[in-house]
């Protein structure tokens, strides 16, 4: 295949995307056509109808005609059903439009979708012959870009992991603070004595859903400095803040039937959750954009790929069937 054929295959192939989303939203267009169309033939319907009854009734009519209400109101009646009678057909011819407009683009999708396998059969003919021979010339660039394509990969997987595990921990720090909120409210004087006493039991299931929350958000913040470790961002100041060493809850729960300034020590943690929730979320923005850009450089690296192997002058045959490279 000659590389001019194969370089205006690639840039055709390139349209089919919005081709198929123009095809989706003509397919709409085509449905809501034939909605309309039922109904603009029911009143159509309806208004032929109801001359057919003005003619059948005789005496009324020939009252009617004595009177001259009859052609008034026949007049009246035939003028909107010629209305009715041509917003069914103009609607009509306008599916019919529509239609063909969907059978042409079908063809041209179907045909660009054969040019598509067609190319990406050839691609990777050439990119066989490219990346298994040391001698050819675009062997080494050819490598690179492979190197390059496998790294991001790589780095889109770890990113969506990290993703995971950040989610995670906000998900966790979220509800360790709502416990430290709710903490404020046991700690007074009507919630433990009085008329308003709550049972020990009830007190201690309290206590140990609130620990369990906080020993969640640990283990997740350990999980989550496991996988930014495998990260590669831009800015990593924040990942110097994220750690479980700076976000120890040094608090146990159960030392709230005991400690003398548990008010303080329950303000003071919710101080550092607040801190740990804000700067979760900006690494959540961090990481989603990263997300981004290498999704965009794995796009462009792949079309710089493709663009590098249509153009090899050495995998084109003189009459451009049964392409082989020429290098030995």
């Amino acid at each position: 295949m000659r590389n001019k054929t194969l370089h205006d295959i690639n840039q055709n192939i390139t349209s089919l995307q919005a081709l198929e989303e123009r095809r989706l939203r003509l397919v709409e267009r085509i449905r809501e056509s034939r909605e309309q169309i039922k109904s603009l033939k029911a009143i159509y319907d309806t208004k032929g109808s109801g001359i057919e009854v003005m003619q059948r009734h005789n005496l009324v009519m020939a009252f009617r005609k004595v009177t001259g209400q009859y052609s008034r109101s026949l007049n009246r009646e035939t003028t909107e059903m010629r209305v009715a009678k041509l917003n069914y057909e103009k609607e009509r011819e306008h599916l019919k439009d529509l239609e063909v407009e969907n059978e042409e683009l079908t063809h041209r999708i179907i045909s660009l979708k054969k040019s598509k396998a067609l190319l990406q059969n050839e691609i990777s003919r050439r990119e066989k012959v490219i990346s298994t021979n040391a001698n050819h010339d675009l062997f080494k660039k050819y490598r690179l870009m492979q190197e390059e394509d496998s790294e991001i990969a790589k780095q889109l997987v770890e990113t969506d992991e990290a993703l995971k595990a950040a989610r995670k921990v906000m998900g966790s720090a979220k509800a360790s603070l709502e416990e430290l909120e709710n903490a404020e409210q046991w700690t007074t004087s009507e919630m433990w004595g009085g008329s308003g006493l709550v049972s020990r039991t009830n007190k201690l299931s309290k206590i140990d859903r609130a620990q369990s929350t906080f020993n969640r958000l640990s283990t997740q913040i350990t999980d989550l400095e496991r996988e930014l470790s495998d990260v590669n961002l831009a800015e990593t100041t924040i990942l110097s803040t994220i750690s479980s060493a700076n976000h120890m809850v040094e608090f146990w729960f159960d030392n709230i039937l005991s400690s003398q300034n548990i008010a303080s020590v329950l303000r003071s943690n919710q101080v550092q959750i607040r801190v740990l929730i804000t700067q979760t979320i900006v690494l959540i923005e961090q990481l989603e954009r990263n997300e981004e850009e290498l999704t965009a450089r794995m796009s462009v690296l792949d079309q710089e790929k493709a663009e590098l192997v249509a153009t090899c002058l050495s995998c084109q045959s003189e009459d451009g069937e049964g392409a082989a490279c020429s290098i030995e």
